[in-house]
């Protein structure tokens, strides 16, 4: 990754909130397998199961803006290797290469966790059609960086 945007402190953030992302999600498939015998707990987690999708969806939105944080610090970089030589189209392909570098790891350990605990293998795979499409949609904010 010598030429990527990411350098390793951002790599692992990114990791991490990817890894939060796929453990809420199974931590809550986990919850609905427990047998709890206290009422208020029941009750308590009861509201966080019912709408599972719904907070999961948020918890990825808010690592969605964080990696769209991280794109916008990149901008003077950007600018400055497309200066020395770099073409737009090389860096915006080494972007998306490096985004699912990332991704697919993190995914890969969420379903062998959820193999080892005898979940559903594809309930974090709509997480990952969600982010696989917004780096592809972020992908197309590195190109408007070319005329910083």
């Amino acid at each position: 990754m010598k030429k990527s945007l990411f350098r390793l402190t951002d790599m692992l953030e990114l990791s991490f909130a990817y890894i939060l992302c796929f453990s809420l999600n199974l931590l809550l498939d986990y919850v609905k397998t427990l047998d709890l015998d206290s009422y208020l707990l029941k009750a308590f987690l009861k509201n966080f199961i019912d709408y599972q999708p719904l907070v999961v969806s948020l918890f990825t939105f808010i690592v969605i803006v964080f990696h769209f944080q991280m794109l916008q610090r990149k901008k003077a970089e950007i600018f400055c290797r497309i200066l020395v030589g770099g073409t737009v189209f090389n860096i915006t392909t080494r972007y998306i290469r490096d985004s699912l570098t990332i991704l697919i790891p993190v995914y890969l350990l969420s379903v062998l966790a959820n193999a080892y605990l005898d979940f559903n293998f594809f309930s974090n795979f709509y997480l990952v059609l969600i982010l696989i499409t917004y780096i592809l949609i972020s992908a197309r904010q590195v190109r408007k960086y070319e005329n910083f």
